[in-house]
């Protein structure tokens, strides 16, 4: 008798853990019924719930093209984002809407129909589990913070060419005074795994300056932060080094200069959400090499310095 024993607790054990397993799974995997109420018709009647934020709700109404109207109870919070939900599978007569709220709060729900009226109708609203944790995964994960910034300033005149040529035919350098810098780019910063990182991506610009002709800026300008610290979501001062990587189009002309900026920039980024939307306000400095155009008269390339103020916009 002792062996069937000990064979029965075998088999006991081999299968009791993947059937604990199976259970925590189905558990887990398990919508949560949050409120169940019905709604009388042309009542404006409405429900108070507590959802939270990085959460996915779904709401099940027991009538055909109604939604959810939602409105939260603390001044200056974001709206929770609603979708509808089509699906094949979905139970005829009903109408399904997925609710993506922003923080955690109180919110008022009412069920209201195309017109934006009262409508009678029953609404279960659940905590989709699985839909809450890829939502949790996706913001957790870090991504680019991306906006546009704008920025003007000034730059020390460079040489251009004059309307002039001289006796071998060749350009007549101009030494061009002071002028203004006012540019716009594409910009991303916070770059996934290498914080460090970040740059003007894509950028337009235009240089003028007394006395010589205007030029028109194509760039690139990749930063690397040397001081500071980043935190997700948090605002924070910065300070690195950059590399402005510049060609150009000199009005009237057919030359294309290419300008080499190394330089320094200071930021303070204020950050108003998670996932980086904000205001980022910055000085820089860079020291210009002008290339592939006029030569100063003792052969040397033109160099100028630039100092430039910058405000961006990220979403």
């Amino acid at each position: 008798m002792a062996r069937p024993i000990r064979l029965g607790w075998l088999v006991v054990c081999l299968v009791c853990p993947p059937l604990a397993a199976q259970e925590r799974a189905d558990i887990d995997s398990t919508d949560a019924l949050v409120l169940d109420h019905d709604f009388a018709a042309g009542v404006g009647e409405i429900v108070r719930v507590f959802l939270q934020a990085k959460q996915v709700y779904r709401a099940e109404l027991s009538s055909t093209d109604v939604t959810v109207g939602i409105r939260t109870l603390t001044r200056g919070l974001r709206q929770p984002r609603i979708y509808p939900i089509t699906d094949a599978l979905t139970p005829s007569g009903t109408s399904l809407v997925e609710i993506y709220p922003e923080a955690d709060a109180e919110y008022e729900l009412r069920p209201v129909d195309a017109r934006g009226g009262g409508v009678s109708t029953r609404l279960r609203l659940y905590r989709d589990i699985r839909a809450s944790r890829r939502r949790v995964a996706i913001i957790d994960k870090a991504g680019w913070e991306i906006g546009i910034e704008v920025a003007g300033g000034w730059h020390g005149g460079y040489v251009q060419a004059a309307d002039s040529r001289g006796p071998d035919g060749s350009l007549v350098p101009d030494e061009g005074d002071a002028g203004s810098d006012f540019e716009a780019c594409f910009a991303a910063r916070n770059a996934p795994g290498f914080d460090r990182f970040s740059l003007c991506a894509l950028g337009l610009g235009w240089g003028s300056q007394h006395g010589t002709r205007s030029t028109l800026w194509f760039f690139t300008e990749p930063r690397f932060r040397v001081l500071g610290r980043y935190e997700r979501g948090q605002s924070n001062w910065e300070g690195g080094l950059l590399f402005r990587v510049a060609a150009g189009s000199i009005e009237r002309t057919s030359e294309v200069p290419v300008m080499l900026a190394p330089g320094l920039y200071l930021a303070r980024h204020i950050r108003t959400r998670a996932d980086g939307a904000g205001w980022s306000f910055h000085v820089s400095y860079s020291y210009a090499t002008i290339r592939n155009t006029v030569k100063r008269t003792d052969g040397s390339s033109p160099t100028t310095s630039r100092v430039m103020l910058g405000l961006g916009v990220y979403r």
